[in-house]
C-alpha cells in the first residue's frame, strides 16, 4: 500500500494539469478546498474542475471518503461521481464516520461507524487534527483494518515536524512551530492552541510566503483569523503592495524582514508567554533564532 499526500498544483512546466490526476487512487481522501494557487488558478471554479477530474479517475471499485462539512466538495461531488462515497464529520452525527472529542484538545476521542464505537488517544491536538485522523480511520478501513485497530495503532503516531511542533526553550515561554499559512489553517491552529492555553498569552508569527499569501488574495480574512492571538506580528514582502488593515486587530504588527519582527518581539517575551511561528517555508531560521535567543 503507498499513502502519498496530494495536491492541485500543477505538475510541470510543460504539463498545467494538477499533479493529483496522475495517481489513480484507489481510495483517495477529499479533505478540503479552498482558493489557493493564485499564481496557477483563476478561481475557484477552477480548482474544482481539477478536483472534479481526480474524482473520475477513482475506479467504480474503489472509495472516496470525502468531508462532509465541506461545502466546495459537494459541489465537486455533484459535477459527476461513479465511486462508491463514505462522509466523514466532526460535526454531523448523520455522516458515515463521526468523531467526537472526549477530552479537552481532542488528544481522546471517540469514532462512531455503522453501530460501532471506538475510542481514541493521540498526541494530536484540535478538532482540524482530529478531522485528519478521522479520515485517515475511514481510509484505512477500506483496507480490511478494524475500526478498533485503527483507533488503536493511532497511539503510536508521531507528527512530523512543524505540525504543531513544540520546541524546547532556555527561559520558560513556551515555543511552537506550524505549517499553517492560509487563513482557515492559521484559525485552526491558533483556536486549538487558545483552547489548550486559555490563561496564557498567545503571540502569534506569521510568514506570508505563498505566491497566493503575498498576492494579497485572502488579505480581508487574514487578519480575522489572527483574532485568537493576543500579539500578531506578519512578515511579508512589502514590494507586493499591499498592507493589511491594522486598526482590525489591536495589536497587529506587519514587517518586511524577519530580523525586524525578531527585534520587536524579543523585549516583549514575558515567561509564561505561547508563541507560534507559522510558515510553509524556513522563516530565515526565525525558530531557531527565537529559541537559542
Amino acid at each position: 500500500l503507498f499513502v502519498v499526500e496530494a495536491d492541485e498544483y500543477d505538475t510541470a512546466f510543460f504539463d498545467k494539469r494538477s499533479k493529483f490526476v496522475h495517481y489513480h487512487p484507489q481510495i483517495a481522501i477529499l479533505n478540503n478546498l479552498e482558493f489557493d494557487h493564485a499564481d496557477i488558478f483563476a478561481n475557484l471554479d477552477a480548482i474544482k474542475t481539477q478536483f472534479h477530474h481526480l474524482v473520475r479517475t477513482v475506479p467504480q471499485n474503489g472509495k472516496l471518503i470525502v468531508n462532509a462539512d465541506e461545502p466546495n466538495l459537494s459541489d465537486v461531488i455533484n459535477m459527476g461521481c461513479w465511486t462508491p462515497i463514505e462522509y466523514f464529520s466532526t460535526d454531523s452525527e448523520q455522516a458515515d464516520w463521526f468523531a467526537q472529542e472526549t477530552s479537552p484538545g481532542c488528544q481522546s476521542f471517540e469514532v462512531k461507524h455503522a453501530g460501532k464505537t471506538a475510542r481514541a488517544n493521540w498526541t494530536g491536538m484540535g478538532k482540524h487534527n482530529m478531522r485528519n485522523a478521522l479520515a485517515a480511520i475511514a481510509a484505512a478501513c477500506q483496507t480490511g483494518i478494524t475500526l478498533q485497530d485503527a483507533c488503536t495503532a493511532l497511539g503510536d503516531f508521531r507528527f512530523p515536524d512543524k505540525r504543531l511542533q513544540q520546541h524546547p526553550t532556555q527561559t520558560g515561554f513556551t515555543l511552537y512551530e506550524d505549517f499553517a499559512h492560509h487563513p482557515t489553517a492559521i484559525s485552526f491552529t491558533l483556536e486549538t492552541l487558545r483552547k489548550a492555553y486559555p490563561q496564557q498569552r498567545l503571540i502569534a508569527i506569521l510568514e506570508l510566503r505563498s505566491n497566493t499569501m503575498q498576492m494579497g488574495v485572502h488579505k480581508k480574512t487574514l487578519v480575522p483569523a489572527l483574532k485568537q492571538a493576543d500579539l500578531a506580528c506578519v512578515v511579508s514582502n512589502a514590494e507586493k503592495g499591499w498592507v493589511l488593515p491594522e486598526h482590525q486587530h489591536p495589536a497587529l504588527n506587519q514587517f518586511s524582514r524577519a530580523v525586524d519582527c525578531l527585534d520587536h518581539i524579543q523585549p516583549l517575551l514575558r515567561s509564561s508567554d505561547v508563541v507560534l511561528i507559522m510558515s510553509n517555508g524556513n522563516f530565515d531560521g526565525l525558530v531557531n533564532t527565537l529559541r537559542d535567543a
